[in-house]
């Protein structure tokens, strides 16, 4: 190595170039301006992540503070890999601190500008491993050549990618905020739908709670305009019933408090101080208003056994009552609730039946005697007493959207159709008879009105599922694809995995098909396909697999919808469409499966010999297996079945052709250029008939005529073809 010093500061006389000290002298200099530059550039990393991490606050900010705070000192001193490794420990257990991530993408940062293979950033290897570099030291060669105008590039660089990170790290904040907005709107959505239940559900009551109110009010005037009567006969009677009336009064303050037992004692001492004079009516009418009390209560408390004793206790009266006397309207009505709760719909009917004979201007005891009647499914029935209900009382909606209800499920859509409108204009905020109403106009092919009620569903109720869902489908029907996409995803953002869900996927997964989203509408088939098991239905689960398979299919991706449809086929092996896609797919194999197809194909044939695809493909299959006997008879078939296709009826030219058949196949071909004159394949391939019967010079016409027209079809071909007719 002397030797070669010597040699070379020999040279640096004779050639004047800089001598061995000026070079290492300045390439140490070079060095240490380098180390400077990503000194300098560590610094302002280390500057913008402590922000990061100083920032944070909560419980276990200081622990957090430390270690970010030791990862920057060990990055500061060139230990990036110790830096790095604090940073993972960290990590580990709270993988969701974005900040911490971003110290740490820093710092791997500061690594590679450092030397990128330094194991600490202690340790810089600049030599080779042939004997031309030291360990640790540059090159006594001399072959390395440090360009310093490469540090305002590298710091630039630095920068650069220390702004590529924060953006990087801006853009993920971003949509982890939007991610939280969207998880808050779900939960708020959800909170919202809720409460709207909740308010359609008291509504609802409180409508039903207002009509039994009145009638309790025209009960009481009947009965205290009954009680003055008695009590015209004398003073000692009267004495006696107003003590009936305080001890019934005291038994109703008690039972406000909720003290039962008191209610009971004073409800049964009322009942023992009923004068015998009075008559059996009169006792039968303070033991029904006491029954009355008890069973009101009952309705108030959300405490199961609390209300099963209050029941009991009014059932007990009221069959006093009925038992004083049997035309009591009121305990009959409170039995009848009674076996309706017990889900004893036989006992619950007779009950209210007796009710409603017993006060038959009752229309709250109709509208009951309707409901009673609707679960029973004895619909006619149940139509007639909500008529009758909404005749006693024509602002009563509850009977008017039942008998809407009972009116569709008979079939009698205008009748139903009506008596929707009718409680929409007692209320215009039912929800239920908007949705309802929009349900039968859809029915009706009124999409447009169908499309006004569904959205008055959801300005009431912004978070209505079904309206939502439902008008994704009528949009749909109208073939505007990007209001029903619209529609769809509302309802998804409202929905938790479930049945509606998966069918929401699936609608909104055709929709995007049909307007050319294929990508996205293979998604949602996927994840539909994927939640099929939330579907309690065999034939809905296979919509869901054929719909995906479709998807599959369509796109060409052969190997994977073949087993969908084979998925299918264990569901419903009389599927008919997925063996007929199954059959095409087969054929279109490298090699056709010819055989397999034509199995399948013949299959849906032996189901139903009038389905044309069926036939269409057995002509295909047929043709392909150089059977031309049958391929022409299932394309005539096919033919028979779709007169107006002409695809059907150039693939009969063809198996006519094939077949040998020309004159056959010359007539069919002319007949489909009647209807399609610029099917060109049809005039190249009559034109080829026409050869084989000789009959040149309409050949060439053809040809000739496919070349005027349009000039670069099959060109070549058409060019041979004339070559050939020419000599």
């Amino acid at each position: 190595m002397d030797d070669f010093k010597d040699l070379f500061k020999k040279s640096e006389k004779q050639t004047g170039l800089k001598t061995y000290d000026e070079i290492q002298k300045e390439q140490k200099k070079k060095k240490i301006i380098i180390i400077s530059a990503v000194a300098a550039v560590i610094v302002l990393i280390c500057l913008i992540c402590i922000g990061s991490c100083v920032g944070k606050r909560g419980s276990g900010a200081k622990a957090r503070a430390n270690v970010c705070n030791l990862a920057r000192t060990y990055a500061e001193r060139g230990e990036y890999d110790r830096a790095l490794n604090k940073l993972d420990d960290y990590l580990e257990k709270n993988g969701d601190d974005q900040e911490v991530w971003d110290l740490w993408n820093s710092i791997l940062d500061m690594k590679k500008a450092a030397g990128g293979d330094a194991a600490g950033g202690n340790t810089y290897n600049y030599g080779s491993a042939d004997g031309n570099g030291g360990a640790g030291g540059y090159p006594d060669s001399l072959k390395i050549d440090v360009d310093t105008s490469g540090i305002s590039s590298a710091m630039q660089d630095s920068l650069s990618s220390m702004k590529s990170a924060l953006e990087e790290s801006s853009k993920q904040a971003e949509e982890n905020r939007k991610a939280m907005e969207n998880l808050v709107k779900l939960q708020q959505e959800a909170e919202e739908k809720r409460l709207a239940d909740q308010q359609a559900e008291a509504a609802q009551k409180k409508a039903e709670e207002a009509a039994a109110a009145e009638q309790k009010r025209k009960a009481e005037e009947k009965r205290k305009a009954e009680e003055e009567a008695l009590a015209k006969k004398n003073a000692e009677l009267k004495k006696k019933i107003d003590d009936v009336n305080n001890e019934i009064q005291l038994g109703q303050t008690a039972l406000a408090m909720g003290n039962i037992e008191e209610a009971m004692k004073h409800f049964n001492m009322a009942d023992s101080l009923v004068p015998g004079e009075a008559g059996s009516s009169f006792k039968a009418s303070k033991e029904s208003e006491i029954a009355q009390a008890l069973y009101e209560a009952a309705q108030k408390t959300n405490d199961p056994q609390t209300k099963q004793q209050l029941m009991n206790n009014a059932v007990a009266m009221a069959q006093k009552a009925i038992a004083a006397n049997p035309k009591d309207a009121a305990a009959h009505y409170i039995l009848a609730q009674d076996a309706l709760d017990k889900k004893d719909y036989n006992t619950a009917l007779k009950e209210m039946k007796a009710a409603v004979e017993y006060d038959p201007n009752n229309y709250l005891y109709w509208y009951n005697l309707g409901k009673i009647q609707y679960t029973l499914k004895k619909y006619s029935e149940a139509a007639s007493s909500f008529t009758k209900s909404c005749e006693l009382n024509a602002n009563f909606a509850p009977s008017r959207y039942n008998l809407g209800v009972t009116q569709k499920v008979l079939k009698n859509d205008t009748a139903a159709l009506t008596a929707f409108r009718k409680t929409i204009d007692i209320d215009p905020r039912h929800e239920k008879a908007w949705l309802e109403q929009a349900r039968i106009l859809a029915d009706r092919g009124d999409y447009s009105g169908a499309i006004d009620a569904y959205k008055s569903v959801l300005k009431i109720n912004n978070i209505n599922v079904q309206a939502a869902m439902e008008l994704g489908n009528v949009y749909y029907q109208k073939k505007n694809y990007a209001d029903a996409e619209e529609s769809y995803k509302r309802a998804l953002t409202m929905l938790s995995p479930s049945e509606n869900m998966t069918l929401t996927k699936y609608n909104l997964s055709t929709v995007m098909f049909d307007a050319g989203k294929t990508a996205d509408a293979e998604k949602y088939a996927r994840e539909a396909y994927e939640e099929k098991d939330y579907l309690k239905n065999d034939s809905a689960k296979v919509n869901i697999i054929y719909n995906y398979a479709l998807m599959l299919d369509n796109q060409g991706k052969v190997d994977s919808a073949i087993p969908l449809y084979l998925e299918v086929l264990k569901l419903n092996p009389d599927h008919l469409k997925t063996k007929i896609n199954l059959g095409v797919m087969y054929m279109t194999l490298d090699p056709p499966d010819v055989d397999t197809a034509l199995s399948l194909f013949t299959q849906v044939y032996n189901k139903d010999k009038n389905n044309i695809e069926a036939n269409n493909n057995l002509g295909k299959a047929y043709l392909l297996k150089e059977d031309y006997e049958n391929a022409v008879k299932f394309y005539q078939n096919a033919l028979k079945l779709d007169s107006k296709s002409n695809a059907i009826r150039a693939n009969l030219a063809k198996a006519y052709a094939q077949a040998g058949q020309y004159d056959y196949a010359k007539s069919t071909y002319t007949e489909l250029l009647k209807t399609d004159k610029e099917n060109w394949d049809a005039y190249i391939e009559l034109a080829k008939v026409c050869m084989q019967l000789n009959d040149n010079e309409n050949a060439e016409m053809y040809l000739v005529y496919v070349q005027e027209k349009n000039p670069m079809y099959r060109k070549a071909e058409i060019s041979d073809l004339l070559k050939t007719i020419s000599e």
